[in-house]
């Protein structure tokens, strides 16, 4: 493993890492955009790259993203929108989740295009603009978040001079269980945006995130979304207990303490008491950091395990802001030294049973890796 750049500047070896392999986000985009060119229809397929990047840092994936030949994006919020503008100058840049009141001259200023959802955005989008306004559709179909409803469907198409002051780029709705395969809602929202997008006919659609491009090609229409797939992470994992996608990202600190504790010994707050002697290591990474406090079940000491040194091993005690604590009774005493990392999740220490011991997802796994936690690039 060879690092390249990093982030943020912290002293070698004292701090938590997230190593981030571009390599294998543009391979899992390949892999993604594969399965969206079939013999008979062919998507394009566009980048997630919201809350930095799933965690992984916008820019730096995005440009990756790029060079492979993507060229559309979406983020979340205007603000994320402008960050990525400065280094993509010629992306199309949708942004999901707009506050027209708030974000209005900001879209304009800097060519990002609003995904609006109600006729009131859509209203104001319109008054800022002498020409039709470029613009995203969102419709609701099932999810019930943001998304023009049907009556807000009829209300536009009825008004026909509103719909002339609107540049439609893209008319697109949302996946409520694109993760689960046999979901029945997944057959129910195709069915519902299959509606909607008759209603325009020469407008590109898109439906699928990460989950619908792998529900197969009648979800893909002429764009594809997907987020968290980029990432590594295969949302029908826990269905097919295997993923089609590369890992991405490394989650890692450094073992500071060893200690030997003996039968009847404490460790953490709320003091958890060991059975027997048992050797401990103290690593430089907390909850601060991204390590969810439900890493480890105080009521019946299970804890996750990471990986050290090609072994596997429990962490044991609360997670606390900075620190966290593992066994090293069952691994061989010259395996390992002061100064080792510890993955957390990774390659050896899958996010997605990191993720099952905590009762959240890999979405949340990445997203909560810190700031404070250096990133690198391979």
């Amino acid at each position: 493993m060879t690092s390249t750049q990093t982030s943020n500047t912290h002293a070698k070896g004292t701090s938590p890492e997230l190593i981030v392999d571009l390599g294998a986000i543009v391979d899992n985009y390949k892999t993604l955009k594969d399965l969206t060119s079939g013999a008979l229809t062919s998507s394009e397929c566009s980048g997630v790259v919201k809350a930095n990047a799933y965690g992984m840092g916008s820019v730096r994936v995005a440009q990756a993203l790029g060079e492979e030949g993507c060229n559309t994006f979406f983020v979340a919020l205007a603000s994320e929108g402008v960050e990525l503008r400065s280094q993509l100058p010629n992306a199309t840049i949708f942004v999901l989740s707009p506050f027209l009141t708030l974000d209005c001259d900001l879209l304009k200023e800097h060519n990002l295009t609003p995904c609006l959802y109600d006729i009131e955005g859509i209203d104001l989008w319109i008054s800022s603009h002498s020409t039709p306004a470029p613009v995203a559709l969102h419709f609701e179909t099932g999810i019930n978040r943001l998304g023009l409803s049907a009556r807000n469907m009829e209300t536009l198409l009825s008004d026909k001079t509103k719909l002339g002051q609107l540049d439609i780029k893209l008319v697109m709705s949302h996946l409520s269980s694109g993760d689960e395969q046999q979901s029945r809602h997944n057959p129910e929202q195709l069915k519902a945006f299959k509606t909607i997008r008759a209603e325009f006919p020469n407008v590109p659609a898109s439906l699928a995130n990460t989950g619908g491009v792998l529900l197969g090609p009648e979800y893909h229409f002429d764009l594809v979304r997907p987020g968290i797939g980029l990432y590594g992470h295969d949302p029908h994992y826990y269905e097919n207990k295997a993923s089609r996608l590369k890992t991405v990202a490394t989650f890692r600190a450094p073992l500071a303490q060893i200690k030997h504790l003996k039968a009847g010994d404490a460790v953490g707050y709320g003091a958890t008491e060991v059975s027997a002697d048992t050797e401990i290591g103290v690593i430089l990474c907390g909850y601060a950091d991204g390590v969810m406090r439900a890493f480890f079940r105080h009521e019946t000491k299970e804890g996750h395990k990471v990986s050290l040194n090609g072994f596997h091993t429990a962490m044991l005690g609360r997670v606390s802001m900075d620190m966290i604590t593992i066994d090293l009774t069952d691994i061989p005493s010259d395996a390992y030294n002061k100064g080792d990392m510890i993955e957390i999740f990774g390659p050896n220490s899958l996010v997605e049973n990191a993720a099952a011991m905590a009762g959240t997802s890999a979405y949340e796994l990445f997203t909560r890796v810190s700031d404070r936690t250096v990133r690198k690039y391979i």
